[in-house]
């Protein structure tokens, strides 16, 4: 299989999941995370701290200034489950999950942290491509797209009129930009390891035929198809 048809395999997939932070809410199944009670906003500081304080983590993302990109909980799966079948009353122990990433030297880890006592559990090196698309995200391939010029060509006067489509949203948005993740199982792709993602554009009467693919990585931009101007 070619890498574009591997591509367009994964890319067809995530555009029935509707965008990567959406994901989790419309395609997983019910989470043991509704056993335990979320994070408060000082909980969810208070860990990243110990994160950011962690010994390890200038080691596994280099030099520069790591960036926070999600912080959710991830209570211990198995006292989840025996907690919600009734078989303990003992409620799971409270954990969070941080993501961070370093933009400079394109490196991220995965931290779990207990809840309250922000221990440290575990850190682990992760590839870009696992990172979690966040709004930023989004907005930085937005902008990317928009400065391209031959997709300013494709799609023409309006471009810059184009706003990113919140998953899920029902609004009515006359210009809407959605974000679709897009990771390669092809070796040889840029995207089984960078941060990729696609950007498909949508008016008041219909998607237009042309896609953005973006390298976030790379910070390159590849335009498809052909365009309509509006």
């Amino acid at each position: 299989m070619s890498i574009d048809a591997k591509r367009a395999a994964i890319f067809g997939l995530t555009l029935a999941a509707a965008s990567t932070w959406a994901a989790l809410a419309l395609c997983q199944a019910p989470s043991p995370s509704r056993a335990v009670a979320p994070i408060t906003a000082e909980e969810k500081a208070a860990a990243e701290r110990a994160v950011l304080s962690y010994s390890r983590i200038q080691t596994l993302l280099g030099i520069g200034q790591p960036r926070i990109v999600t912080t959710e909980v991830e209570p211990d799966k198995g006292e989840a489950e025996n907690f919600l079948a009734g078989r303990s009353a003992a409620p799971p122990t409270r954990r969070v999950v941080v993501v961070m990433s370093n933009p400079r030297t394109s490196k991220a880890v995965r931290a779990l942290v207990t809840v309250p006592q922000n221990q440290v559990i575990t850190v682990e090196s992760i590839r870009p491509a696992d990172i979690p698309l966040v709004r930023d995200d989004a907005e930085q391939a937005l902008a990317l797209a928009k400065a391209n010029p031959q997709l300013r060509q494709a799609i023409g006067d309006t471009i810059d009129r184009y706003a990113i489509l919140e998953p899920g949203s029902q609004a009515a948005v006359p210009f809407a930009a959605q974000v679709l993740p897009v990771v390669s199982t092809s070796r040889n792709d840029p995207c089984a390891s960078n941060r990729c993602a696609d950007l498909i554009f949508r008016t008041e009467n219909g998607y237009l035929p042309v896609r953005a693919h973006v390298d976030l990585t790379r910070r390159t931009v590849a335009v498809h198809g052909g365009g309509r101007r509006r």
